[in-house]
């Protein structure tokens, strides 16, 4: 059982080393993509405490703002890597710097051995509102025009009032930017604008960004990349795109049928610790240790590295 891990990382060198060694065997490889706003020092001091490593490769970087496509473009970037280099592995696994495994590397190839040929993504039809406290019930996600400019300032055509980034920029209580998104829409307001229109005989399907994949459902999903330019070009401009596209591959697939509405990643967005989802610490360990899932998410070592450490050893090592 061979798996490659591309993992998506922008802070914590320590942490993304910790996560790298843990995993490691000779039956792993590892394609790493730093965001390329990270500072370079960071860049840096990852590169070199992995460098001794020769399953390990660091791939284009590019910059990947939240909600914004470079969180897309980046898994794509590992997968021609892996075909690039002619990587063999019987799975594809999506992490980012701050999940942890809570299961064995042992543990996480008998388990994909014995689910052989299924996919693991979480999903629901997108026509289904996932949030109906949006007053558009998150369909201007897809059907506006969402450019992300920097972590915080986006702009979204049509300019309408109930667009959920400008929801969110009301949140965000920064004066400068209520202030900027407030006269972006009164000029704009009255400017025709249609909504766009999503590609014909594709059903839109949201669900987490992470998963993990047999390669046959990668095979798919590469030649499909290729192939669909207008998809790719699509959802350069939708936003928070990494759990929409994906899933919209797979589900409009002859795979759809194979698979399984869970990625195998334990998730807590009922306890933000402020916000979601929790950063777990050592109170959270009975649950981590309890979980059928493969994998964690997420961890700070900078807030609770008490809760890596109990990890690798009450659950890890104890093996």
């Amino acid at each position: 059982m061979k798996i490659a891990y591309i993992i998506l990382a922008h802070r914590y060198p320590e942490q993304l080393t910790r996560l790298v060694l843990r995993l490691n065997s000779e039956n792993v490889s590892f394609f790493i993509h730093i965001d390329k706003r990270t500072d370079s020092r960071i860049y840096h001091q990852a590169t070199t405490q992995l460098c001794h490593l020769n399953n390990v490769h660091f791939i284009h970087r590019n910059k990947c703002y939240w909600g914004g496509f470079g969180l897309v473009q980046a898994p794509i970037e590992g997968i021609n890597e892996i075909f690039k280099r002619n990587i063999s592995f019987d799975w594809l696994i999506l992490l980012t710097g701050q999940d942890y495994p809570l299961k064995s590397n042992n543990q996480i190839a008998k388990v994909l051995e014995e689910n052989e040929g299924k996919i693991f993504m979480t999903y629901e039809d997108y026509r289904i509102p996932p949030d109906k406290s949006w007053q558009t019930s998150g369909t201007d996600r897809i059907h506006y025009w969402h450019f992300i400019l920097t972590t915080h300032f986006r702009l979204v055509l049509p300019p309408q009032l109930t667009a959920s980034t400008y929801l969110r920029s009301k949140i965000l209580k920064i004066k400068w930017l209520r202030l900027v998104s407030s006269l972006y829409t009164s000029l704009l307001f009255w400017v025709p604008i249609e909504e766009r229109v999503f590609l014909k005989d594709f059903n839109v399907f949201l669900g987490s960004a992470s998963w993990c994949l047999p390669r046959n459902c990668v095979e798919y999903i590469q030649n499909f990349i290729q192939t669909n330019p207008a998809y790719v070009n699509y959802f350069k401009y939708v936003e928070i795109p990494d759990e929409l596209f994906f899933q919209t591959i797979v589900l409009n697939s002859p795979f759809k049928d194979k698979v399984v509405n869970d990625n195998l990643f334990y998730i807590d967005w009922q306890n933000p610790n402020p916000k979601g989802p929790r950063v777990f610490v050592k109170d959270d360990f009975n649950r981590l240790a309890n979980t059928s899932d493969l994998f964690g998410r997420k961890f700070d070592s900078t807030r609770d590295a008490e809760i890596l450490d109990m990890i690798d050893e009450k659950i890890l090592e104890k093996v």
